[in-house]
C-alpha cells in the first residue's frame, strides 16, 4: 500500500515503517523528507481515532481487531456492530466474575437514554496566574503544513528551472557557434569543422566566451594571412578547424547534422523550461491562496449596472412610450 504526502510524493507503508492495518486511521501524512526540511514546524504523520472495540481487543495489533476510525464526536466505535461486540463482551466478562445476566437486565431495562452531563466547574481565577497562550486552530496547522510542503516543492522547482536555464545558454552557444562555423567554411571554401562543437559543460564556463571571439580574431588573420593566436600561444592554421575539401569524407554533412541536434535539444528544453515555470506559477499561486484565501463575500463582487442606472455620462435620453428615441431618427406611427 502506498501513502500521499502533501508534497504529491507517494511512499511504500513498509519504506516510512507502518504497518497496513494502520492506513485507515491515518489523518495526514506527512513523508520524512518534509519533517526534515522544516525541523522548526515539528511537522509529524496525524492519525483518527481508533475504534474503541479495536483497542480494548484481547490482541489490538492482530488482524482480528478493528482498525477502523472511530465516528469521531458522534460515537466511540466506528459502527453500532462494533458497540455491540464490545458490550457482548463486557457483559460475558462480567459473567465469568460471578455475575447474573437477569439481575443485570433488572436493573437497566428501564435506564432512560442519558442526554448530557453537567460538570460543576471552578471559575474563579487566580490573580497572579499568567494567561494561557491562546490554542492553536487545527486549520492554522493545516495551513503551515500544507506552505511548509509547498516551499518544498517551490524550492526544488526554482533550483530545477535554474539548471535547465544553464543548459539552455549552453544549446543557444551551440546554436550561435554552428552559425559561425558554418559561415566561415562556405568563406574559406574549406570543410570547416570545428573540434570545439564537442566542448562539454566544463569547457563551456572555461573557454566559451573564447571561442565565439575567435571566429572574430581568425577573419582578422585570414585577411592578412598571419597564424591564429589562441590564449597567448600560436597555432597553426588547422588547430581547431578541419582544413579539408568542402566535402569531407571524415565530416560529410556535418552543417544539418549539428543544426538538427541543437534544434532539437533548444526545442526540448523550452519546452521544459515553459513546464516548469507554469508549474512555480501554480505553486506561488497555492501559496498565496493559503496566505490570502480569496473573498467569498458576494457583496463585495462588483454589480453589473442594471438597466435602471443612469448613463455615465449623465444625460438621460428623452423616452416616448417606453422606448429611447435616438437623435436624428424620428419615431414612425
Amino acid at each position: 500500500m502506498e501513502l500521499r504526502c502533501s508534497c504529491d510524493e507517494w511512499y511504500h507503508t513498509q519504506c516510512v515503517n507502518m504497518p497496513d492495518l494502520e492506513v485507515d486511521l491515518v489523518d495526514q501524512f506527512i513523508c520524512p523528507v518534509c519533517m526534515q526540511s522544516n525541523p522548526h514546524l515539528h511537522l509529524q504523520t496525524t492519525y483518527k481515532r481508533r475504534c474503541f472495540f479495536g483497542l480494548k481487543h484481547t490482541d489490538p495489533s492482530s488482524s482480528n481487531a478493528c482498525h477502523k476510525p472511530s465516528r469521531g464526536a458522534f460515537s466511540k466505535y466506528c459502527s453500532d456492530d462494533c458497540g455491540i461486540k464490545y458490550m457482548q463482551m463486557r457483559i460475558l466478562q462480567w459473567e465469568r466474575g460471578g455475575g447474573k445476566r437477569d439481575k443485570l437486565w433488572e436493573s437497566v431495562k428501564n435506564a432512560e437514554k442519558r442526554e448530557g452531563v453537567v460538570v460543576c466547574a471552578d471559575v474563579k481565577m487566580e490573580i497572579d496566574r499568567k494567561p494561557s497562550p491562546a490554542p492553536v486552530s487545527a486549520q492554522k496547522r493545516k495551513a503551515d503544513r500544507e506552505i511548509a510542503c509547498l516551499n518544498t516543492r517551490l524550492e526544488n522547482v526554482v533550483k530545477e528551472r535554474e539548471m535547465m536555464k544553464r543548459e539552455m545558454d549552453m544549446v543557444l552557444w551551440r546554436e550561435k557557434l554552428v552559425k559561425l562555423a558554418s559561415e566561415r567554411a562556405e568563406r574559406v571554401d574549406e570543410c570547416g569543422w570545428d573540434q570545439r562543437l564537442c566542448f562539454g559543460e566544463e569547457e563551456w564556463d572555461d573557454f566559451g566566451a573564447e571561442v565565439l571571439e575567435s571566429y572574430e580574431e581568425k577573419a582578422k588573420e585570414e585577411a592578412s594571412d598571419d597564424v591564429m593566436q589562441v590564449d597567448g600561444i600560436t597555432t597553426s592554421h588547422g588547430e581547431w578547424w578541419c582544413t579539408g575539401k568542402k566535402k569531407c569524407e571524415r565530416h560529410a554533412g556535418w552543417q544539418k547534422l549539428r543544426v538538427a541536434e541543437v534544434a532539437f535539444d533548444k526545442e526540448t528544453k523550452e519546452t521544459i523550461l515553459s513546464t516548469l515555470t507554469t508549474r512555480e506559477r501554480e505553486i506561488r499561486k497555492g501559496i498565496e491562496d493559503i496566505l490570502y484565501p480569496p473573498s467569498t463575500n458576494a457583496s463585495q463582487a462588483p454589480s453589473k449596472p442594471s438597466l435602471a442606472d443612469p448613463p455615465l455620462n449623465g444625460i438621460i435620453k428623452p423616452r416616448i412610450n417606453g422606448e429611447a428615441v435616438e437623435k436624428g431618427k424620428k419615431k414612425k406611427s
